[in-house]
């Protein structure tokens, strides 16, 4: 009997060795168009459902016609524009939308939302989610849309929540004129964030997903280097909110302190702890506590958007003043 010495070790090695070329294999060409697909998911509920007024509009991005809502203030000393996160609409129940604007309307603060471009009821054009390169615009449109049908000296926000962060970011960068910025868990690094997505939505570790993010962020131009909304957001001289979940497990609490390290205009207001267990996080599997702000801390939240509108409303109404002398 002739006997092979290290036969097993050796099927082993090449039984790993396959394992690692097909999965390098998927990462290259399957996996990395799912982390930017999106999920139709239209819009079945209205600010009704909240004894709120509304106007349904049409906000017209670069010839795509983005699906919205109007939601003024009786007494309004502030307007707001809302800017969803990735796969989501308007009506966000992660975020709470619903119950955000409904917040901001007690507040005395007027609305204008929409569904970014391959969301919700607006049109699907590419069916990629760009994580803010390419959702920008919508975003300027709105502030467009607000200008030429309800021009104010009022004070303007901008409110963006995981890549709605990213894509305000993007659009302040790119000439976007606000008064203040209010991030909610806010996606600043593209390649930590898609790797982590693709680890709550699989199980699997988010470093077996890395060389897939590369792949993504090279094939569809995601923002990455000088163009990832952290390097932009360290530029930015508005005063910006920042509110952060510290167990977050999409986008980490390591950015949003780095940049509140940096730059001296953010005001990082870390999300009180919230129990796994909290009804609050109910259907939210393992996306947890991301974007869960309001639904988990509801009279925290409203304070604290509160005390950062009125600490910089007389700043900001001369502010406003200087730009509707200068148009």
């Amino acid at each position: 009997m002739i006997t092979i010495t290290g036969g097993p070790r050796r099927y082993l090695l090449l039984l790993c060795f396959g394992a690692a070329t097909c999965w390098t294999l998927l990462s290259i060409f399957v996996v990395p168009p799912y982390m930017v697909a999106t999920t139709h998911l239209p819009v079945t509920e209205s600010p009704d459902s909240r004894g709120q007024p509304f106007e349904d509009i049409i906000i017209l991005s670069k010839k795509v016609e983005l699906a919205g809502w109007w939601l003024p203030a009786p007494h309004p000393i502030a307007q707001l524009i809302f800017v969803h996160g990735a796969g989501s609409n308007r009506t966000s129940k992660f975020v709470g939308s619903l119950d955000f604007y409904r917040m901001l309307h007690d507040l005395g603060i007027s609305v204008v939302t929409m569904d970014l471009r391959n969301h919700g009821n607006s049109p699907i054009t590419d069916a990629t989610i760009r994580m803010g390169a390419a959702e920008w615009p919508d975003v300027i449109a709105a502030a467009e849309w607000l200008t030429q049908n309800h021009p104010s000296q009022l004070p303007r926000y901008v409110f963006g929540a995981s890549m709605g962060g990213s894509t305000a970011i993007h659009a302040l960068h790119h000439g976007l004129q606000a008064d203040g910025l209010i991030l909610l868990d806010p996606q600043l690094d593209i390649f930590d964030s898609l790797s982590r997505g693709a680890h709550v939505s699989t199980g699997l570790p988010a470093w077996i997903f890395n060389l897939a993010a590369r792949v993504a962020i090279w094939r569809y131009g995601l923002p990455n280097g000088e163009r990832k909304p952290l390097s932009m957001a360290i530029k930015l001289s508005l005063p910006i909110l920042l509110i952060q979940d510290w167990d977050d497990p999409v986008t980490p609490s390591t950015f949003a302190s780095g940049l509140q390290e940096i730059n001296p205009s953010v005001r990082l207001q870390r999300v009180p702890p919230i129990d796994k267990s909290d009804p609050c996080l109910d259907n939210k599997g393992a996306w947890g506590t991301h974007v869960a702000a309001l639904p988990c801390h509801p009279d925290w939240t409203r304070r604290t958007i509160r005390q950062f509108i009125e600490s910089i409303f007389t700043q900001s109404m001369l502010r406003s003043s200087e730009r509707q002398l200068s148009a």
